[in-house]
């Protein structure tokens, strides 16, 4: 996917077994989508906690904060609950989104450390594509407000 093409619109269950529709978000909310490898594991355990700990500048930006894989919802609740997150973990399990995306599982198997980061017209202004989790916040973030300024 590149920079200015839009989000596809897409429906999935959360760790809570509710559908979230993008459509419902559209327009009103910027989207960060963040793609990681495995529930439970330290870099994403990591990267989950650090979303977590910084949602509320988010908030304030209007931008929802959404994990996907494709491990199961019930995966996905132990996770939230074990490290108190306060955003929903999305299950992807066929790989629709994940592959309209253009995110390319390493292996075929395992997803990738990738962000995407969609304005409220649904296009593209941010695409990160690295292992340091770090990096992802805070280059979400900076694109979101960069956005905003414009």
């Amino acid at each position: 996917m590149k920079l200015g093409e839009h989000i596809p619109s897409f429906s999935l269950e959360d760790n809570k077994g509710n559908w979230f529709n993008s459509d419902e978000y559209l327009h009103k909310k910027y989207f960060v989508l963040f793609f990681y490898p495995m529930d439970f594991t330290p870099g994403c355990t990591k990267e989950a906690c650090s979303f977590r700990d910084i949602k509320t500048e988010f908030d304030q930006l209007d931008a929802i904060i959404l994990g996907i894989n494709g491990q199961s919802t019930s995966s996905h609740d132990k996770f939230v609950k074990k490290h108190d997150l306060n955003y929903p973990l999305l299950s992807d399990k066929n790989a629709v989104l994940t592959k309209r995306l253009g995110v390319k599982k390493t292996f075929g198997l395992i997803t990738p450390r990738e962000t995407f980061v969609f304005n409220k017209e649904g296009k593209l202004i941010k695409h990160i594509a690295s292992n340091r989790a770090d990096l992802h916040i805070e280059e979400a973030l900076q694109a979101i407000k960069k956005d905003q300024e414009n």
